[in-house]
């Protein structure tokens, strides 16, 4: 698996802000977090999605591809970090 991070820099309003992704070796999503600036959030797996959000039907470029694009900036990431994040946010569903 791959995680990345990608920071959405001139964005609309009602657009992540912050996106979380995890990726399977063809770099296509399993499990993606979409952080909002007021605060809301949308999070998705193959099982069921929240908030809009919904797993792409493209693969991830690597984040230095990503990199070229002046509108974002992408980072890899741990397996760690992304579990924090991803239970977080699932947690707060569950609750």
């Amino acid at each position: 698996m791959h995680y990345v991070r990608i920071y959405w820099l001139n964005r609309e309003d009602d657009e992540a802000e912050i996106q979380y992704s995890e990726l399977d070796e063809l770099r296509f999503e399993c499990r993606k977090i979409e952080l909002y600036p007021d605060g809301s959030f949308g999070i998705a797996n193959s099982n069921f999605n929240f908030g809009g959000t919904a797993l792409s039907v493209e693969p991830v470029p690597q984040p230095k591809d990503l990199n070229h694009n002046s509108q974002l900036v992408a980072e890899d990431l741990s397996q760690e970090e992304f579990e924090m994040v991803w239970y977080k946010y699932y947690n707060f569903l569950s609750a």
